[in-house]
């Protein structure tokens, strides 16, 4: 089965100790699976931009084991993140070390190749980042972690759309 999925990260109003949040988009033949979430308690030395772009890429892989997907085609725009996933960077920051070795890990299992695309190649994980970045500000969105996955379902994108619509206009 080929599946190729895309992941992206952000941490606003200001990197780092700003709001990181993610998103990532899945393509599994016919159908689309949209997810985002909080990557680090907002304003914490822990949220950084890069630990968004590692919660999303880990948060995507840990749905494509859900959905025991193997080897899918993962795209990012964060050079960073890519890089040291294929082997080509190393790891020197500690609090990235434990996001790195669990990525690492689901990418052997799920034996997931790694790609990098320009941010204009990566719109719809981008929108998905900061669609939870709002839902957080907006206090809909509370807790760390992988958050929720949404399939095409339009009851689900009328409820996104508005919950951001003061701010974000098109998912």
């Amino acid at each position: 089965m080929s599946v190729i999925a895309y992941f992206d990260g952000l941490c606003e109003p200001k990197n780092p100790r700003g709001i990181a949040t993610f998103g990532y988009v899945i393509y599994l033949k016919e159908k689309k699976l949209r997810g985002y979430g909080l990557a680090a308690k907002p304003f914490s030395k822990d949220s950084t931009n890069n630990v968004a772009e590692y919660m999303g890429v880990i948060c995507l892989m840990e749905e494509l084991s859900r959905l025991n997907v193997r080897g899918s085609v993962v795209r990012g725009d964060s050079q960073l993140v890519i890089r040291q996933l294929r082997g080509e960077y190393k790891v020197k920051a500690p609090r990235i070390r434990p996001l790195y070795e669990r990525a690492s890990e689901l990418a052997r299992r799920l034996e997931v190749t790694f790609q990098w695309v320009p941010r204009e190649e990566n719109e719809e994980a981008d929108k998905l980042s900061r669609v939870a970045y709002e839902l957080v500000r907006k206090g809909i969105i509370r807790s760390v972690g992988c958050g929720e996955v949404h399939g095409e379902d339009e009851r689900v994108q009328e409820e996104i759309t508005h919950a951001v619509a003061d701010s974000f206009h098109e998912l």
